[in-house]
């Protein structure tokens, strides 16, 4: 599969080329890169050997480009759509879109073409939440879902990555592509009073939508639902982003919780999963983003003979849970197998995103 990647930057460094160099090297191979750095264009360019440049619109035109990987900063709809128009599959990091009715669009417009659109929803392809729904009748009936992170600073959690990073991006191109993504957020949040642009980009499509994306893992069909919503400090009082509390409710089935906490200097992020029902609990230890090497842990906790409690540990090796996503978006482009991650589910974080931004607006 001959790819193209648009946006060389932190998640294309330090996780996409090395699984697309490394373990995926019989999948695929890139055949042309771009960014708005000339600088880390040619550089990367020079490493692969390939055309580079800093139009996206010479990366889609290519016929030498069978898919393309949209890493840039912001949300992705507006080049994965000139993709698809242009017949290329894609995959594209989250956010995919802030407006739900966009993304709703683009998956229909895919399927119609027979092209494959993949989201950058990496813990969805977590082993140990797909071993997790099948556990779930151990446990049940269940009651609740609580996830958990504890969120460092990001340079706390990439400073030791070897990231490579020029200040050469034209002033213009930066004016234009931050004007675009705020174009994007107020039009998507327009209809919705007291919602905090910044909150609802940075923090919410930035970080929360990982959160919202698990849950869907976990419970594909279900209607969610945000009931309340609370943030320690309200806008930018801080300075850095809010400790986030909120609970939901999954039709006819459990609660939810989320508890997301910004920790500036927190030694390391942690994130974890916890699903309790009447006869136990299960708990995914979720591996911190920029881990290659480890994937998530289930242990599974419940009552066995008389006062007995049973505690099993469930882990597994293999690739990456990064690695795994672009596996599958290969075998999805070569098979036509669904595709886990699609625009459509992330059509549905983005609304329940929005609601969460209006709840905690108020």
């Amino acid at each position: 599969m001959r790819l193209g990647i648009i946006g060389l930057g932190l998640i294309t460094q330090s996780v996409h080329l090395p699984n697309i160099l490394g373990p995926l090297r019989e999948r695929f191979v890139v055949t042309r890169v771009c960014d708005l750095s000339p600088g880390l264009a040619a550089t990367i360019g020079a490493e692969l050997s390939v055309p580079h440049g800093t139009d996206a619109a010479e990366v889609i035109a290519d016929p030498e480009v069978d898919a393309v990987v949209i890493c840039t900063p912001g949300a992705h709809s507006s080049l994965a759509r000139k993709a698809l128009d242009a017949g290329k599959h894609v995959f594209a990091e989250k956010p995919y879109s802030y407006d739900p009715a966009i993304a709703e669009r683009d998956a229909a417009f895919a399927r119609e073409k027979g092209l494959v659109l993949q989201v950058g929803y990496m813990k969805m392809y977590e082993p140990a939440i797909a071993e997790a729904r099948r556990r779930m009748e151990e446990i049940g009936p269940l009651r609740l879902v609580r996830m958990t992170v504890l969120h460092p600073s990001d340079e706390k959690q990439t400073d030791d990555l070897p990231i490579k990073r020029f200040a050469d991006v034209p002033a213009d191109a930066l004016d234009a592509a931050r004007t675009d993504n705020q174009t994007e957020v107020s039009a998507a949040v327009s209809d919705f009073a007291g919602i905090d642009p910044v909150l609802f980009r940075n923090v919410l499509h930035g970080s929360v939508c990982h959160q919202t994306a698990v849950l869907r893992a976990l419970f594909p069909d279900a209607v969610t639902q945000a009931i309340s919503a609370h943030q320690d400090a309200p806008g930018s009082v801080r300075g850095e982003p809010p400790k986030l509390q909120i609970v939901g409710r999954i039709e006819n089935g459990p609660d939810w919780a989320i508890s997301w906490n910004w920790l500036t200097h927190f030694p390391e992020y942690q994130e974890w999963v916890e699903i309790y029902g009447d006869r136990g609990s299960l708990r995914i230890d979720l591996p911190p983003p920029y881990k290659k090497s480890q994937l998530g842990v289930l242990t599974t906790t419940r009552s066995g003979a008389g006062n007995d409690v049973l505690v099993e540990r469930w882990e597994t090796t293999g690739p990456n849970a990064f690695a795994r996503e672009l596996d599958a978006f290969a075998t999805s482009i070569t098979t036509g197998a669904p595709v886990l991650s699609d625009a459509a589910g992330a059509g549905r974080d983005a609304a329940l995103l929005r609601d969460l931004a209006a709840l905690l607006g108020s």
